[in-house]
This record gives C-alpha cells, sequence and structure tokens, in this order.
C-alpha cells in the first residue's frame, strides 16, 4: 500500500502545481521526469559501485537489490545489501556523495517483510531491528519482491542462529567461571589469583568477540587454551 500512496501523493502535487500556475507547471513536471528518468540505469550502476566500495576485505555479497522507482520520486533509490557478515544500504546524494548504514548480524533482533499490492511496481518492505540501544535499524520499502524474499529468509537464518549462539554462549561462560573457582579450590593455590586470571581472560576474548574482532570459532579456541592451562 505504501507505494501506491507515494504514487498517488506524486501525482496529487503536480496536478495542484499545474492547476494554480494556470499548466505551466508541467513545464517543470517535464523537466524533473527527465531528471528522474533519464540516465537512469547509469546513475543505478554508480550507486551499485558505491556499495562496493564500501564493502570490507573478505566480504562477500549474497544477494543485493535496488530501491523500486515509486519510492524515490524526489531522491535518489536506495541500494541494499546481504553480505556474510552484516545488512548494508547506501544511498547516493543528489549532488554527490553517499550516505551507508549497517547492521551486523550478530546485532539483529528481528526482521519484517510487508509486500505491496501492484508487485511488480511496489515490490515488498523490508525492516531490521537492532539489539543495540540506540541504533535505529535499518528499513527499506519498495525492494524487488524476489530479492527481498531472498534477504529476508538469511536474516531469518542468521537471526536464529546468533540467538542459539548466545544461548549456548551464556551456558558455556556460566560453567566455565563455576569451573574456574573449583579448579583453584581443588589445586589449592591461595587467594583464586589463577582462577581470577581465567575469567578476566574470558571476559577479554568475549569483548573481541563482541567488537566483531575475532569470529565465534576463533573465541571458542581462545577460550579452550584459558581453560586448558588449568
Amino acid at each position: 500500500m505504501k507505494g501506491v500512496v507515494e504514487l498517488l501523493k506524486a501525482i496529487g502535487i503536480w496536478l495542484l502545481i499545474s492547476v494554480l500556475s494556470f499548466g505551466v507547471g508541467l513545464i517543470a513536471l517535464a523537466i524533473w521526469a527527465a531528471l528522474v528518468f533519464l540516465g537512469a540505469e547509469e546513475r543505478a550502476a554508480k550507486a551499485q559501485a558505491t556499495l562496493d566500495s564500501t564493502l570490507m576485505t573478505g566480504e562477500q555479497v549474497l544477494a543485493r537489490a535496488i530501491q523500486h522507482r515509486v519510492f524515490a520520486l524526489f531522491a535518489r533509490r536506495r541500494v541494499i545489501a546481504i553480505t556474510s557478515s552484516r545488512i548494508l544500504t547506501v544511498q547516493r546524494g543528489l549532488l554527490g556523495g553517499f550516505k551507508m548504514a549497517d547492521m551486523q548480524w550478530k546485532d539483529l533482533k528481528d526482521v519484517r517483510l510487508e509486500q505491496n499490492i501492484l508487485d511488480n511496481l511496489c515490490g515488498s518492505n523490508l525492516a531490521f531491528d537492532s539489539l543495540l540501544l540506540g541504533h535505529p535499524g535499518i528499513a527499506v520499502d519498495g525492494v524487488p519482491t524476489q530479492a527481498a524474499s531472498a534477504m529476508y529468509a538469511k536474516a531469518q537464518y542468521e537471526e536464529q542462529a546468533w540467538e542459539e549462539k548466545r544461548r549456548v554462549r551464556g551456558l558455556e561462560e556460566t560453567r566455565a567461571a563455576s569451573g574456574g573457582v573449583s579448579i583453584g579450590a581443588m589445586g589449592g593455590v591461595g587467594g583464586g589469583a589463577p582462577t581470577d586470571r581465567m575469567v578476566e581472560e574470558i571476559k577479554r576474548a568475549k569483548e573481541l568477540l563482541d567488537s566483531g574482532a575475532v569470529s565465534d570459532a576463533e573465541f571458542q579456541e581462545m577460550k579452550a587454551k584459558i581453560l586448558g592451562r588449568a
């Protein structure tokens, strides 16, 4: 429904301008249409290239799409992509430059998909909510439906996978902390200093994981080595 509303809004604005200007507004309409539609493919290619330029080393794009024109009648269309590590959107400015927004998979809280009427013209709307406080999330309306469905399916998989990882990690950290105290007590080490050091090292390793500096597999390996020293 959003796409139809945007289209009707644009038509209403131009009809009003034309009526109030006694038809002179039609000239402005023609100029606007030329600016919007002529060279659209070249601008779309530049937007795709801009997105590619923001990728990190080793990051792979799994799916990408450019917003339907009906949702960007007075602005540049947004490009959205899902990669091996995050959701990413890029929008070029009218006079140059670009605006980028992204969200790592580990920070994804929820994903929503809404298919618009007039599917071929309006596509679907995607929204990604973040676990991080203060993060506004990412929402893009008018994504071509086939690409939107693929992105939704991938996001659902990542959301569930990271939720399970967080649950397992919480259990393992609780066990590690409890086990560390027992080991220190059984080993007869005074003051529990070795146990404290183990807990601190595990905490630091987790901070690296949360910041994205190490992968989940690397975190598990680091933790195993810390516990193995006991």
